[in-house]
This record gives structure tokens, sequence and C-alpha cells, in this order.
């Protein structure tokens, strides 16, 4: 993907899933944790800080661990993956759910 490419990705990012005082185009690695009982995205920006979503609800689920998992969120009647490049079968459907349990994608 090109600079240009990935510029204007996280632009639609910031309309569809915004960052709480950040913009997806200053993210250098998304993380998932798991604080508590639900899981949670945190993205790391380039300045150090780090960044959550706007609405946490929209983060359904993920797959892999470590930097760069691929992510499903909802948005709207529509659900979305962000593969950030961690180079996974993306032909699998079944995610690690929010709450541990296991999210598929039609």
């Amino acid at each position: 993907m090109t600079r240009h490419e990935r510029k204007h990705a996280a632009k639609y990012l910031d309309q569809i899933i915004p960052l709480i005082g950040a913009s997806h185009t200053e993210v250098v690695d998304y993380l998932v944790s798991v604080p508590l009982r639900y899981a949670e995205v945190k993205a790391r920006l380039a300045d150090g800080r780090t960044a959550r979503l706007a609405n946490a609800k929209q983060f359904l689920g993920w797959r892999g661990y470590g930097a760069n998992p691929t992510m499903l969120f909802a948005c709207g009647e529509r659900r979305v993956v962000v593969d950030t490049g961690s180079q996974q079968d993306l032909s699998q459907t079944t995610f690690i759910a929010r709450d541990g349990g296991q999210v598929a994608v039609a």
C-alpha cells in the first residue's frame, strides 16, 4: 500500500471508527488489551501517546496477538475488518470477541 493509500484509508477510519483526541494518520500500531471483562483497542501514536476509540462498543473482536492484530468493528449496520498488515489469513471468518467468546463474519 502506498503512502497516499494509507493516508486515505486512515482518513476513512477517522470517519467510521474515530479515536479520542487523535487521527488514525498518527497511529504507529494498534494493540488489543483485556484489562477487565471486555477487550479494548489502543492505538499507539508516533509521539508516544496512546489513543482509544471514541466508541469502545464499535470494537467487536480480533485475530492475532501482539502489535497490529486484524480487528473487527461495527459501523452502523456493517461490519468492517481492519487488516493492519499483520499478514494474517484473511479467509478466516472467526474472531475472538470482546468478551472472550467468538464472533463470526459471514
